[in-house]
């Protein structure tokens, strides 16, 4: 693939080596001092670009959508914070019929993790003695908080817990009501990201944890988010490319058994 990677902080930096380690070829790099141009620009009549992959800053999320909508050329963004603009950030690949695919996480591990919490929280949802937490820890400089992901965790887990009705961040210090689900963020030294979701009873106590190692799996993701939507046109979440991918692993074993 041609890609044209936007934002150059250290995932993008990441993507950049994952990319060429997979013989793809950044043919273009925008940053803050070197924006995106708009679509009519002369940049992109004489540059051969075969998808978007944006990790940059949500400010630059809607120009960037509604230029690779103009384009009609794909896009993955990775960045998070804007997502309370959503449908109007996503309009333009909606009237264009273009491809944008986003998420809170690309790691394969991530993804999986949610489909064990979701697994665990439809168990545990059965023993109503068992309160539920979700706590995050990322490094200094992460801007947004709670992470998307820890958020991501949480709505699955409301969605299948019954006795679980909101959402509540850390730092509104009146007391929990039970029907509360708390999500606790940390910041220090330069974690690459750690959720866990803790289970807890008077007897007893289970946790679930994912701990990224480095930024590659992000990166490896991202590029496994571009390659799926090269033959895509609508909106997708990147655990869509992981549903996809075990339901044709499923379909195969069934097929042969």
């Amino acid at each position: 693939m041609n890609i044209a990677l936007i934002g150059y902080g250290k995932t993008g930096k990441e993507i950049e080596c994952a990319a060429r380690e997979q013989r793809h070829t950044i043919a273009a790099l925008f940053t803050s001092s070197q924006p995106l141009p708009d679509a009519p620009s002369e940049f992109f009549r004489s540059t051969a670009i075969d998808c978007f992959i944006d990790f940059s800053a949500p400010e630059a999320v809607r120009h960037n959508i509604a230029t690779a909508a103009a384009l009609h050329l794909p896009i993955v963004v990775g960045t998070t914070g804007w997502q309370t603009h959503f449908e109007e950030f996503i309009a333009p690949i909606k009237k264009e019929n273009g491809a944008l695919l986003y998420g809170s996480n690309f790691s394969v591990g991530a993804q999986m993790f949610l489909r064990i919490v979701a697994r665990a929280s439809r168990l545990f949802n059965l023993f109503p003695e068992y309160d539920i937490a979700v706590h995050e820890t990322h490094h200094r400089q992460k801007k947004d908080i709670p992470s998307g992901t820890a958020l991501t965790i949480a709505k699955k887990i409301l969605s299948h817990v019954q006795r679980k009705k909101r959402i509540t961040v850390a730092g509104d210090f009146s007391p929990l009501q039970k029907d509360d689900l708390l999500i606790s963020s940390s910041r220090v030294g330069s974690v690459f990201g750690t959720h866990r979701v803790l289970f807890n009873s008077p007897f007893d106590e289970v946790e679930l944890i994912h701990q990224a190692h480095n930024r590659k799996g992000f990166a490896c993701g991202a590029l496994l988010a571009a390659e799926w939507l090269q033959t895509k046109t609508g909106i997708y979440r990147f655990e869509d490319v992981i549903s996809e991918k075990i339901n044709s692993q499923q379909q195969e074993l069934s097929i042969h058994h």
